[in-house]
């Protein structure tokens, strides 16, 4: 058990490590993805304290003990960008963050600088004890809002979201319930420590593959504006602000394929938050992609329109600033019921007053 337990364990280390890599080949820094990113890394770091052992991992501990911080904390953050459509992250978000790290970052402090020459070792452990428990409060805090997160939004959402989101809550609740509940991440003896180790090794297999999942779901589905929270009335400053960006997007930013909310915010001198706000308050839509996708989609209708053009529909995708031709594809056909080709033989048919289902190089081909 306790092979199959590490087998499982590495496994979870190298979906991880398929993920990082992924996020940093495909330069895929939207919010989600990054802090998706943050929780791999400890992810692999926890992994690997408990495959390799303190004595083994050796000088590094200390910095991966750290690192493993973020497997609590990040994936309460991941569970926010999965489920909400305004996942900004203000002061309440970094205090509890803030509050299952520094336990930790003192706690190895105090060790490698040893604090408890100049302060008392008596002094130091009761210290250690207290910031502990200040951990564990922030860390159960953060485990139950990730859990409240999947139900967040839950009337009015597809069944295909409902499926996702049981898929979600199962496999982490299961795994909250088993492994620090029930053996306490390890610290329990009342069942044999192979199969402790494989229930472990279970628990973190099961979410990264649900987790993983969720987001491959959520970057093929935006989150459905039924699922929303009702935004109050827009303010004077925030139609000012939605005129200001439509006006940016307009002269041609959507056609940067990089473009994000952030770097909008920047041109714009504002803050994310508040960019993102005015946007589905005062203009109207459910999320900013959405936003920027209705100007790439009007560009490459009008490609797709000229009948003399021999551009593909891949090229038309990049030049109306889609990165990829499947985002394309599904953007497109979500706003008009065609796919792209479909669409470019309908205006073909209206050009040349062709209507029995021949395209133009299929007439003069007979």
């Amino acid at each position: 058990m306790f092979a199959l337990g590490a087998g499982l364990k590495i496994f979870a280390i190298s979906a991880a490590a398929v993920w990082l890599g992924w996020i940093a080949l495909r330069r895929a820094f939207s919010q989600l993805h990054l802090i998706w990113a943050g929780f791999c890394v400890g992810l692999i770091a926890i992994m690997l304290i408990e495959v390799l052992g303190r004595e083994m991992i050796g000088a590094a501990y200390p910095v991966m003990a750290i690192a493993s911080c973020a497997s609590c904390s990040f994936f309460w953050l991941t569970s926010r960008a999965l489920f909400r459509h305004d996942a900004a992250i203000g002061w309440p978000e970094i205090a509890i963050v803030a509050g299952i790290f520094l336990p930790t970052i003192f706690d190895q402090l105090a060790l490698s600088l040893s604090f408890g020459a100049w302060m008392g070792e008596a002094s130091l452990a009761q210290w250690m004890e207290r910031l502990d428990g200040l951990q564990v409060f922030f860390s159960s805090a953060a485990l139950l809002l990730a859990f409240g997160e999947g139900l967040n939004g839950w009337s009015g959402i597809s069944d295909n979201e409902k499926r996702i989101r049981y898929i979600y809550l199962s496999s982490f609740g299961a795994g909250v319930v088993i492994c620090v509940m029930l053996f306490d991440h390890g610290r329990l003896t009342f069942v044999s420590p192979g199969l402790t180790v494989l229930i472990q090794g279970l628990c973190a297999a099961m979410i990264m593959c649900s987790v993983s999942l969720a987001i491959i779901f959520r970057q093929n589905n935006p989150l459905p504006s039924g699922a929303a929270r009702k935004s109050p009335p827009a303010t004077g400053d925030e139609m000012a602000l939605a005129r200001r960006a439509q006006a940016l997007v307009a002269e041609g930013a959507y056609l940067d394929p990089e473009l994000k909310v952030s770097t909008l915010a920047q041109r714009l001198h504002e803050k994310d938050y508040k960019v993102s706000r005015a946007i589905v308050s005062a203009l109207g839509h459910p999320n900013f992609n959405r936003f920027i996708n209705g100007y790439r989609i009007r560009h490459a209708e009008s490609l797709l329109a000229d009948t003399e053009s021999s551009a593909s529909i891949l090229d038309i995708a990049l030049d109306s600033g889609f990165a990829s031709l499947g985002p394309f594809n599904r953007a497109f056909k979500e706003a008009n019921g065609l796919t792209p080709r479909e669409y470019r033989r309908q205006k073909e048919k209206a050009a040349t007053g062709i209507g029995d289902g021949l395209s133009s190089s299929e007439v003069f081909a007979e």
